[in-house]
């Protein structure tokens, strides 16, 4: 359906999947609005009188106007094809959501309350959901939960031939989806509100503890637990669930209707009486309940060279604990953030919402390493656990694997031996080797051209002790990554890029970031987007915690116009690293390139209020204020981009914004300079091909376009969604380069 149009509506890209339909994201010509488009599964309305029963409830449906409920616009057929039109809402379903585990105890109200409100309102209007779940919750930016779907399911039960239970045949081919579905729906009886409120039950059950209440998944053992047993208690499972949450949870899953709550409101009013404990700060629990932020480790050396080894032994200690399935802990970036601040665990810890806060101190001495930790609980500032330890460098790699062991007992995870895997697992033996990664990854977090000419001098050092060393590999690839189309051409760098990666998967398959890296190159370089959809994917699959593999996957999703699916997996990377500036960036740029011009600009200002010295952020912020016609405050961001070190990308656009506003010579000025200096070094041909987009010359900003494809040059792929290129789409020698480059037709 992609690329095709039904009425008037023109479908840019499929959204989602069900029993009940197709999704797709499509543009009303008619109204210029985006809209979601539900193409309903082949045969459902063949005969006039399914036909006309499903536009009257179609109607019935359009008149439920409530902000909690997605609105429907209309139902049409055409050329065979019947779909409904509904309003398009950007944000993450609540199932993708639940993916990194349960949530914050005020997390798990409000959304409740919003749910029980758009059930009361619906209700009210005898229209009944009947397939109420996450992944019919979506959260919008702003977060609000919006319950999609209403009253599909029992639109389409009668149709006999079609069975739309997910994951198991239901009883008398009842619809829904079985893990949601009341013991009363199972078995084919009458349904009413309550039926509703059981699965809203389930619902909330699942964002409290991060499990649906029976763990079962298909088949009759799931359908017997639902008609005969009672959940494990909410409390058993995390103890900071409270009392109060758990009898609303269980009251409205009782098996018998009549024990229920009788409606909506009700469940409302006793969600509304939830409130967070004043004891300590909200936890988020991840399956049992421990969140954890690692601060930056303090270098007590008086020596700033020894600085890459107290900041590799607490990435260290994140990236392994960060894999474990009973343990939320806090990405890099974000905890970096307090690096050299007056630390004070109770404070931070009730900022980033964790349970317990790790601090540390480094004294290097010669050949002999010192580390003192202690482990806090944010809750009352309790010790519990301290030690120091004063061990051997020769010693540095099973230290760290004993310090991650000892805070999983403090915090009494219990873990099969599997699960215990990420803590043993050793990429190297050779702590020379090791030391020298520590300092690649202390070079390459510089992000300059100097630093990252000395991550690279240290991966490969690393590499040289350890040929098998596969983090110092992905390492390796990072920095090239990081050095492409800024100091090296992409033809230079991201074979390396790839070589690297590659070598890294041949030691260990697991390794997310050398699979984000692999996809990076094989979408960016190669564009090979069949492989690089599965890399990204292989990277997720190995570490879904992985904010990187999130954000740039948001990136490539971007590039391709899947702004939905864009934002999903930019918002997911922000709630692992809600401090990040690249990946608070990242969201802002799938605004951006989804034109969604006010929302890019108020989430670049918050990229710059969490970094504001990231020059990429007032770049695009500046960008988008010349979408916007605020020339004045794009001139002042482009300004402040290239004084932060934005070099001829800034450049390039400042030249842009001068020829928009008149100022040819201006313009013109900074484009013979951004030719000069490619004489000595390089510069991205793309940035001055924007140079003269703005000079309206096509012909040269075609011949530098052609001169960036030679030089693969990665931002590319953003060709046909970026405004940059408007004014060149017409053009056929520019319609021939998005034809070479292969881009997937999604938009």
């Amino acid at each position: 359906m992609v690329s095709k149009t039904l009425g008037h509506y023109c479908v840019l890209e499929q959204i989602g999947a069900g029993g009940m339909g197709i999704v797709y994201r499509a543009h009303d010509e008619r109204l210029d609005r985006d809209v979601a488009l539900k193409v309903l599964p082949p045969g459902m309305l063949s005969e006039e009188s399914a036909r006309r029963r499903f536009r009257k409830e179609a109607q019935t449906l359009s008149k439920l106007n409530h902000p909690n409920i997605a609105t429907v616009y209309d139902f049409d057929q055409e050329k065979g094809v019947a779909f409904l039109v509904l309003e398009y809402i950007a944000g993450v379903t609540l199932d993708r959501k639940l993916a990194g585990g349960a949530l914050l105890p005020s997390q798990t109200a409000d959304l409740g309350i919003q749910m029980a409100m758009g059930l009361t309102a619906a209700h009210e209007h005898k229209v009944i959901h009947c397939d109420l779940k996450p992944g019919n919750l979506r959260l919008t930016l702003d977060g609000r939960l919006k319950i999609l779907d209403f009253g599909l399911a029992k639109l389409l039960r009668p149709v006999a031939e079609m069975e739309t239970a997910e994951t198991t045949t239901a009883p008398n081919a009842v619809a829904g989806t079985v893990p949601y579905m009341a013991p009363e729906q199972l078995l084919g009886q009458p349904v009413d509100v309550r039926t509703d409120i059981y699965a809203a039950g389930v619902v909330l059950y699942e964002m409290a503890t991060g499990r649906r209440p029976f763990p079962w998944v298909h088949g009759p053992r799931l359908v017997n637990a639902i008609l005969h047993e009672t959940p494990k208690s909410p409390r058993a499972l995390d103890p900071h669930v409270s009392v109060a949450l758990e009898n609303v949870i269980l009251k409205a899953m009782d098996r018998e209707p009549k024990r229920r709550y009788q409606s909506a409101k009700e469940l409302l009013v006793d969600l509304g009486r939830l409130t967070t404990p004043v004891s300590g700060p909200e936890i988020a629990p991840r399956h049992r309940g421990w969140s954890l932020a690692i601060l930056p480790f303090v270098n007590g050396t008086n020596d700033a060279d020894a600085e890459y080894l107290s900041d590799g032994i607490t990435e260290s200690l994140i990236n392994s604990l960060s894999q474990l399935p009973k343990l939320r802990v806090m990405a890099r970036t974000t905890v970096f953030r307090f690096k050299g601040q007056q630390v004070d665990p109770q404070g931070i810890g009730r900022e980033l919402g964790v349970r317990a806060v790790l601090t540390g101190r480094v004294i290097q001495r010669e050949s002999a390493v010192n580390i003192h930790v202690e482990l806090v609980d944010v809750a009352d500032g309790a010790q519990l656990w301290g030690v120091r330890y004063n061990r051997p460098m020769t010693d540095l790699i099973a230290l760290q694997e004993q310090i991650s062991d000892e805070i999983t007992s403090r915090l009494r995870l219990r873990l099969t031996r599997a699960q215990r895997k990420p803590l043993t697992k050793r990429y190297t033996q050779n702590v020379e080797a090791y030391q020298l990664y520590l300092k690649g990854r202390y070079y390459s977090d510089k992000w300059t051209t100097e630093g990252m000419n000395r991550a690279l001098s240290y991966y490969q050092q690393a590499i040289e002790k350890d040929p098998n060393y596969a983090l110092a590999y992905a390492g390796l690839a990072g920095a090239y990554f990081g050095v492409s189309s800024q100091f090296l051409s992409p033809n230079d760098a991201m074979p390396k890029v790839r070589e690297a990666a590659s070598r890294a998967l041949e030691t260990d398959e697991t390794l997310a970031e050398a699979h984000t890296l692999l996809a990076i190159v094989k979408a960016f370089y190669e564009h090979d987007f069949p492989v690089a959809e599965w890399e990204f994917a292989r990277a997720l699959e190995c570490h879904f915690g992985s904010a990187l593999a999130h954000q740039w996957y948001a990136y490539y999703l971007s590039a391709l116009g899947r702004k939905e699916q864009a934002l999903t997996e930019a918002i997911l990377a922000q709630e692992i690293d809600p401090l990040s500036g690249t990946v608070n960036w990242t969201l802002g740029l799938c605004f951006l390139m989804a034109r969604q011009y006010e929302s890019a600009i108020q989430q670049m200002r918050k990229t710059i209020e969490v970094d504001p010295n990231f020059w990429l952020a007032h770049m695009w912020l500046g960008w988008a204020y010349e979408q916007t016609g605020r020339r004045k405050q794009a001139l002042a961001n482009l300004n402040k981009a290239f004084q932060l070190g934005g070099s001829s990308y800034a450049t390039a656009y400042l030249s842009y914004v001068h020829a928009s506003a008149g100022s040819t010579a201006e313009a013109e000025k900074i484009v013979s300079a951004l030719k000069q200096q490619s004489q000595q070094k390089y510069v991205s041909p793309h940035h001055i091909a924007i140079a003269y987009v703005g000079l309206n010359d096509k012909d040269q900003a075609l011949e530098w376009l052609e001169r960036a494809y030679e030089s693969r040059e990665e931002i590319l792929v953003f060709l046909e969604v970026d405004a940059t290129w408007d004014k060149l789409r017409s053009d056929r020698r520019f319609q021939d380069l998005v034809r070479r480059l292969g881009l997937p037709r999604s938009h």
